[in-house]
C-alpha cells in the first residue's frame, strides 16, 4: 500500500512540474531583427560586472530570517551571525558560481515539501508543493534578480507587464 502511495505521489508530480530537461545550446540570432526591446551595451555590461562582497552580504542580510531552510539546514540568521567569521569564504563561493557558472549540487540541492492545501486532504491534487532551497543559492537568485530589476523595464514590453511590481 505505501508502495502504491509513493508511486500515485511521483507520477502526480512528475506530471505536474515535468521530467529532466536536457540542456542544449540553441542559436537564436535569427530572432535579433524581431527584438524591439533591447538593452545598451553599457546596461549589458553593468549585467555582468563582477559581484562585490557589499552586494553578496546584502543579499545574505535580504533573505528574512523565517525563510526556511534548505537540505544543508543552515538558515539566514546563521549566515548573517557568523557573517564576521564565514563572510570572506562565502563571498569566494559566490563568486566562484559567478566566474564558473557553475554550482555544486550539494548547493544547488533543492527539498520538494508537499503541504496540504485542505485540513484533511484525500488525494495528490490536495498538496501543494513548495521548494526548500539552500541559503547560499537563494542569495546567488537575490543578486542575479537585483541586478536584472533595473533593466527589466527596457525588455518587457507594456502588454506582458501583469507580473511586474510597480506597472498597472
Amino acid at each position: 500500500m505505501a508502495d502504491q502511495v509513493v508511486s500515485e505521489f511521483l507520477s502526480y508530480y512528475e506530471t505536474l512540474l515535468g521530467g529532466e530537461r536536457q540542456n542544449r545550446a540553441l542559436n537564436l540570432d535569427f530572432l535579433q531583427p524581431y527584438l524591439k526591446h533591447t538593452l545598451s551595451s553599457e546596461e549589458a555590461a553593468a549585467l555582468i560586472l563582477p559581484i562585490s562582497a557589499e552586494e553578496i552580504k546584502e543579499a545574505f542580510f535580504d533573505i528574512a530570517d523565517d525563510s526556511a531552510p534548505g537540505p544543508d539546514g543552515y538558515t539566514s540568521v546563521f549566515f548573517k551571525k557568523a557573517w564576521p567569521e564565514i563572510g570572506e569564504d562565502v563571498c569566494a563561493a559566490v563568486n566562484e558560481f559567478f566566474v564558473s557558472g557553475r554550482l555544486l549540487k550539494q548547493i544547488n540541492a533543492t527539498v520538494l515539501v508537499l503541504i496540504p492545501k485542505l485540513q484533511m486532504p484525500t488525494r495528490v491534487s490536495d498538496f501543494r508543493p513548495i521548494a526548500c532551497c539552500n541559503v547560499l543559492y537563494k542569495a546567488i537568485s537575490k543578486i542575479l534578480v537585483k541586478r536584472m530589476h533595473k533593466v527589466l523595464h527596457k525588455l518587457i514590453d507594456y502588454s506582458q507587464t501583469a507580473f511586474v511590481p510597480g506597472v498597472a
